[in-house]
């Protein structure tokens, strides 16, 4: 399925809106616009390659995906460049070379089909290397001292970040980060097309949010198995619940059609009826307890069967 559906602009937009309210607070207005602008611009120079070049290869939430990636190792690089104390003046030059190779790595993992665990850590090796030879060519000239290398390499604000999150969740956030990584393990098991089939149902923030997590690598070695497996089955039970239609609701919805349209007028529509709705019908219209059981959805189907003609016969 061909990129149907990207706005390079537009998504790219979203991204960088979302980059500002992650940036440090104590940096100045100055360092957030900039870092905006880069996670932006790389964002759209991203979707437009992927439109004109490979446009048949991939679709849409897999190009989503690919700039996601470079959308985030921009913000994260240019966190860590900041921290880093690196001149000013050789920042872009460095932000180029890491979405560059953020891109290159992407391209090659999803091209290659490889599984979402795989891709992430393909792809931060490619950037965390890309930005260590950047960093020992300022050494080379003479841009900054060899002796703060390892200070500048150890500013790592994508892990810096996960820490945060791993010892400081609030209950919202467990209950919420507990759904994406349950779908995520779920959605590993099932092939691409349904995969993609499924998160076009969800929210674009759910659907971050669920991809996240299934590029976590051993995601199940990551979360207590018996919590797992207690909301396994309790969306299972809610998903269950939601689905399947209430008799007792149908029950006074016949009722207030018996009120409306008169019996005789029901009865006449379901002559030629089997039995058992016959017999369903009848406990649902002149009794208070239904004793002849239906499938729910095949109560339901009544109903709309009834409720349209009754309504098209009155007009």
């Amino acid at each position: 399925m061909p990129i149907n559906d990207l706005n390079s602009q537009e998504f790219a937009k979203n991204l960088a809106r979302q980059a500002v309210e992650f940036v440090p607070k104590e940096f100045p207005d100055e360092q957030k616009n900039y870092i905006a602008k880069k996670v932006y611009e790389f964002s759209v120079i991203t979707g437009e390659h992927l439109l004109k070049q490979y446009k048949e290869q991939f679709d849409d939430n897999q190009a989503k995906t690919i700039v996601q990636y470079i959308a985030e190792w921009t913000f994260h690089k240019a966190i860590d460049i900041i921290n880093g104390k690196i001149p000013r003046e050789h920042w872009d030059a460095i932000l180029q070379q890491i979405a560059f190779a953020a891109l290159k790595a992407a391209l090659h993992s999803f091209m290659q089909k490889f599984e979402d665990a795989k891709t992430a850590a393909f792809i931060e090796h490619n950037v965390k290397t890309a930005y260590e030879e950047n960093i020992k060519q300022l050494v080379k000239a003479n841009v900054i001292e060899e002796g703060n290398i390892k200070e500048i390499l150890s500013q790592s604000n994508v892990d810096q970040m996960a820490g945060e999150i791993k010892s400081n969740p609030s209950p919202e956030e467990d209950e919420k980060t507990l759904k994406y990584a349950t779908i995520a393990i779920l959605l590993k098991k099932l092939p691409p097309e349904k995969v993609a089939r499924v998160l076009s149902k969800v929210s674009e923030g759910e659907r971050k949010n669920i991809e996240s997590c299934m590029r976590v690598k051993d995601l199940e070695s990551k979360l207590d198995g018996a919590v797992m497996n207690d909301y396994i089955r309790s969306l299972k039970k809610n998903l269950t619940a939601n689905s399947k239609p209430s008799v007792k609701k149908f029950h006074k919805l016949f009722k207030q059609l018996q009120e409306k349209y008169g019996e005789e007028e029901i009865v006449n529509l379901t002559l030629f009826e089997r039995s058992g709705v016959q017999r369903f019908l009848s406990e649902c219209l002149f009794e208070n307890v239904i004793k002849f059981e239906l499938s729910p959805h095949i109560v339901k189907i009544l109903y709309n069967y009834l409720n349209s003609k009754l309504a098209a016969s009155s007009s």
